[in-house]
């Protein structure tokens, strides 16, 4: 249209019309050109689609790991106490039932009265005999004197009696009272030469009990066997080596941070990778009071009372920790702020009758299952019940409208 007025415009002039007639068409050129150029308004833009979630507070099991090896409850190395030569071993049933000497890894109960090894007891025998005749002398010879003593006491007592009435010398009474006292002397040596014989018979007995080698344990592995039929042997010379295994012990180091989450009588859960999907129940029965100078960790030993299959050298894993309540936020929430060590979510709150974003600082302190804790504090403006954003949040303002997805997330509360 504004083409065909300016063609008519020029159409005028050419034809010679009037000034004036020309001004009206300038005028009426003006006003359509002025028309053309004014515009629409833009339309709003649409909200942005988003999902939330709702915080809320969780229980979450804080497991600690340890890795650790299984030793033996008790270790014991066993000797004689007197030299000899091993005349035989303890005889144990083998596969076929027939009996054989006692070896690596035979299990052997106490009670069973029947000793591990035993040594040639001849020679220990006669010192024992001849401690035993040397007692019977000596108290033999004890009688002897015994007998005499009344006799010299009277006697001593008769001189003393007769001396006081002058009827007899005061050299017999001397020789009277050195009589009775010699004998009192000789019973006092005689009682002493007893004592010394009953230790002497005592020795021998005990190095005559001593050739057999008893099992101290109630029930005892053979860890090492170190001696053979009709060898020789020194007193104190190792010749086994039994373990107690009717439990096990488990010894790991705890740094002191996560020491505190350990207590005397605390159950724990061990697990073997020997013995994949067994679980084992072990008690804290020991935590030492200082740290290893080298590892500056603290060895927590716990005790398995039920070993179940479980040996010496084993590889385990000891579960420990707490449950705690705690806020988690999922990563895929988190946004730069506008420093570098800043954070920040956006969480969804009615305003005017719709859907806002707004967005909240956060700070956190660990990553528990690919979510963040939540420290409270006043670098966390977020709570409990709060809806945040957890997809979209890149494309997000402060302040703007937001179009929440899901029927499954309860209403958004109205921000006050």
């Amino acid at each position: 249209m504004n083409a065909r007025l300016g063609s008519c415009f020029v159409s005028d002039l050419h034809a010679g019309r009037s000034p004036a007639a020309a001004r009206v068409a300038i005028s009426v050129l003006l006003l359509a050109a002025t028309a053309g150029c004014g515009r629409n308004p833009e339309p709003a833009p649409l909200p942005v689609a988003v999902q939330v979630t709702t915080l809320d507070s969780e229980a979450v099991a804080c497991q600690l790991r340890f890795s650790a090896i299984v030793r033996e409850w008790q270790q014991v190395n066993l000797s004689f106490k007197v030299p000899g030569t091993v005349t035989e071993l303890l005889q144990v049933p083998s596969a076929d039932a027939s009996l054989r000497d006692v070896q690596e890894g035979d299990v052997v109960a106490a009670d069973a009265g029947r000793p591990l090894a035993r040594l040639d007891d001849s020679d220990f025998a006669r010192q024992r005999a001849a401690a035993a005749e040397r007692l019977a002398q000596v108290q033999a010879k004890e009688q002897a004197v015994l007998a005499r003593l009344p006799a010299a006491e009277n006697d001593y007592r008769r001189m003393k009696t007769l001396c006081e009435q002058r009827s007899a010398s005061q050299q017999a009474l001397d020789d009277a009272q050195a009589r009775r006292d010699a004998i009192a002397a000789e019973l006092e040596g005689t009682r002493r030469e007893i004592a010394e014989a009953r230790v002497a018979l005592q020795q021998a007995e005990d190095d005559w009990q001593n050739c057999t080698l008893a099992v101290p344990l109630p029930r005892a592995t053979i860890a090492k066997r170190l001696v053979e039929p009709h060898e020789r042997v020194q007193a104190g010379q190792p010749v086994f080596q039994i373990m107690d295994l009717s439990r096990l012990r488990v010894a790991f180091g705890v740094p002191d941070t996560k020491l505190v989450e350990f207590r005397l009588g605390q159950t724990l859960q061990v697990l073997a990778d020997a013995l994949p999907g067994e679980r084992f129940a072990g008690q804290v029965t020991k935590i030492f009071p200082a740290a290893d100078p080298k590892t500056r960790t603290f060895e927590v030993e716990v005790c398995i009372e039920q070993p179940q299959g479980l040996k010496p050298g084993m590889v385990v894993t000891i579960l420990g920790g707490c449950e705690q309540s705690m806020l988690l936020l999922p990563m895929t929430a988190v946004q730069r702020g506008e420093r570098a060590d800043e954070f920040v979510v956006y969480t969804v709150s009615q305003e005017q009758g719709r859907p806002t974003a707004r967005r909240c600082r956060v700070h956190w302190d660990g990553v528990y299952d690919n979510r963040l804790r939540l420290v409270a504090g006043p670098g966390t403006e977020v709570q409990a019940g709060d809806h945040v954003v957890v997809s979209g949040a890149v494309r997000l303002s402060d302040g703007q409208a937001v179009r929440v997805l899901g029927d499954a997330l309860p209403p958004v509360p109205t921000q006050i």
